[in-house]
């Protein structure tokens, strides 16, 4: 009940009328978007921000999470990116 009475006040010192608002549903946060790009569900060569491309069989390819997406290892390389020293 207090959670609701403090979320109308907080509304309505914003100026903001709440339309059947739950104080569940209220306080409930969203989930952040990824800031993986969305073109490719699971792109065969991923490009890192610092350069690097990992095709899936590279050690890092599941970690690189910041990348530009790429079909094929060559795209990535004639890009300006370089495969992953061994």
């Amino acid at each position: 009940m207090l959670k609701t009475t403090l979320i109308a006040a907080l509304f309505a010192l914003a100026g903001i009328t709440a339309q059947a608002q739950t104080a569940t549903a209220a306080a409930t946060p969203e989930k952040p978007a990824s800031s993986a790009p969305k073109a490719e569900a699971d792109p065969e060569v991923k490009k890192s921000n610092a350069g690097i491309c990992h095709d899936k069989t590279s050690p890092s390819y599941k970690q690189t999470k910041n990348f530009t997406a790429f079909k094929t290892m060559d795209e990535c390389t004639k890009s300006g990116g370089r495969a992953p020293k061994k």
